[in-house]
């Protein structure tokens, strides 16, 4: 599909336990699942690791209210695979994809009203950054969406590099990573477009340096900058 389509990242599917759950509730019969923001947009300043960076999507048995596992997640734009991450924490099982805003409508973009590049920001203290050998010298002149799906139920089948299209499926929620209940980490930030930043992973004695380097980068360094994902949904 053209990228200039884009549909919800947690659809309405059927719970894997209810195949009735998309069909309108008939008389007597307990309603269909709710789609839910469970935990909006609300960033730290830039430069701070405090959550939360992007928006939590869950959907809700209506009786319980107890978010469900195992409903599919699709992709909300077209881009190209540029990391998959097995089981890293915080993240979890995740897919992050790159946009690159010349493929965008323009008329997306003017409503969307995108941050300036900014200078390298120092990571905060707190933080443990390990420095990379090579200083990355990306260039911000050609920017590009990236579009981060975690916490997703299995490891991801996609691979680095394929093409994704719009609405193909990424996979299951889950609560893989740092959470504590299944939903959709959301996560969209505007970056070079000729960044690349390997795996990432931190706040856990598996991480590697290298993966906590590009976790910084990606987090706090002030290359990726993030902005509210429902300013693109709502958006199209």
């Amino acid at each position: 599909k053209p990228v200039s389509e884009t549909v919800t990242p947690a659809q309405t599917a059927p719970n894997p336990a209810d195949s009735a759950a998309q069909e309108p509730a008939a008389e007597g019969t307990a309603p269909a699942a709710t789609p839910a923001a469970v935990n909006p947009y609300a960033p730290p300043p830039m430069g701070s690791d405090q959550p939360h960076q992007g928006i939590d999507l869950a959907q809700l048995d209506p009786a319980t209210r107890i978010a469900l596992k195992g409903l599919p997640v699709h992709a909300v734009m077209a881009g190209d695979v540029v990391m998959v991450l097995n089981d890293r924490f915080p993240y979890g099982n995740a897919v992050l994809i790159k946009v690159p805003l010349e493929s965008v409508p323009a008329g997306w973009l003017e409503g969307l009203a995108l941050p300036e590049p900014i200078p390298t920001l120092s990571a905060p203290p707190a933080l443990t950054c390990p420095q990379p050998e090579t200083l990355p010298d990306w260039d911000n002149s050609r920017r590009a969406y990236y579009i981060l799906y975690a916490h997703l139920q299995e490891a991801p089948t996609v691979q680095i590099g394929e093409a994704i299209s719009c609405g193909q499926g990424l996979g299951t929620i889950g609560d893989s990573g740092n959470a504590l209940n299944p939903h959709l980490h959301v996560e969209i930030r505007v970056g070079p477009a000729d960044a690349a930043l390997g795996n990432m992973a931190h706040y856990d004695n598996s991480a590697t340096p290298a993966e906590m380097t590009a976790y910084c980068q990606w987090r706090v360094s002030g290359w990726f900058q993030p902005i509210d994902p429902l300013r693109l949904l709502e958006n199209r």
